[in-house]
């Protein structure tokens, strides 16, 4: 067999330097930076795809999420259409059990202790409402709701000093703070503490805005002049009406 001529023309082609060009060369890219794609190309192929499979695993799982939101909110409202409490209690367990991380599950728990308040289990309701508070965070909108039930049933069994530890805490919630002192002058006069309860009417006079409720005002003023205090007229009233 005669030896190849170095100057055969595939000989000559192989000698030649690869001309070829590419997307990334179409593109204008740096010549280092289309090095570097070339040579990662396996590892970065890995790193799109598992980048596009997390892309896909998060837009599942937040369907997934509203999903089983949806239906554990149909479910709920079910329940609170059920006439029969067995039967509510029934569904409200389903809701629990089969949604239960979602904001439903937290409301038919709530929704549970209220029917063991309703039918006086307070032992039961104040179990109930303490777990429903105790998996909430602070800021969440269901938290002081729970606790004004909580206090409510500590209030119905007479457990005056566990009530006015929930009424204290409620004074700091906005929308609760006007009730929370109601309660707590009503739980110290129930106590003989009349100074105390004297105290809660009075903050809670001084705190009313202009536009308070008028029925709120004068309810509040009667209590106080009741346990022994003076009536308060707002400051914005004029002078001449004060006596």
């Amino acid at each position: 067999m005669s030896a190849q001529s170095l100057f055969s023309k595939k000989n000559i082609e192989s000698q030649q330097p690869d001309t070829r060009t590419g997307l990334m060369e179409e593109l204008n890219l740096p010549p280092g930076m289309i090095a570097f794609v070339r040579k990662n190309a396996r590892n970065l192929q890995i790193g799109l795809i598992s980048f596009v499979v997390l892309v896909l695993a998060w837009v599942f799982y937040d369907y997934y999420t509203v999903l089983q939101e949806n239906k554990g909110a149909s479910l709920l409202a079910s329940a609170m259409q059920t006439e029969s409490l067995d039967e509510r209690a029934w569904v409200l367990e389903n809701v629990i059990s089969d949604y239960s991380r979602t904001e439903a599950a937290r409301w038919s728990k709530l929704e549970l202790a209220h029917l063991d308040y309703q039918e006086g289990r307070f032992d039961a309701a104040v179990t109930k409402y303490e777990e429903v508070i105790a998996k909430l965070s602070a800021d969440n909108s269901l938290v002081p709701l729970a606790r004004m039930n909580l206090a409510q049933t500590y209030e119905e069994t007479a457990q005056y000093d566990q009530a006015i530890a929930q009424y204290i805490l409620l004074k700091k919630s906005t929308g609760f703070s006007d009730e929370a002192r109601l309660a707590l002058g009503r739980i110290y006069t129930a106590k003989d503490q009349t100074a105390q309860a004297r105290k809660e009417y009075e903050e809670l006079l001084a705190g009313m805005e202009d536009e308070a409720d008028p029925q709120l005002r004068s309810r509040v003023q009667a209590l106080l002049i009741s346990s022994g205090g003076e009536n308060i007229i707002p400051a914005s009233q004029p002078e001449e009406n004060k006596e």
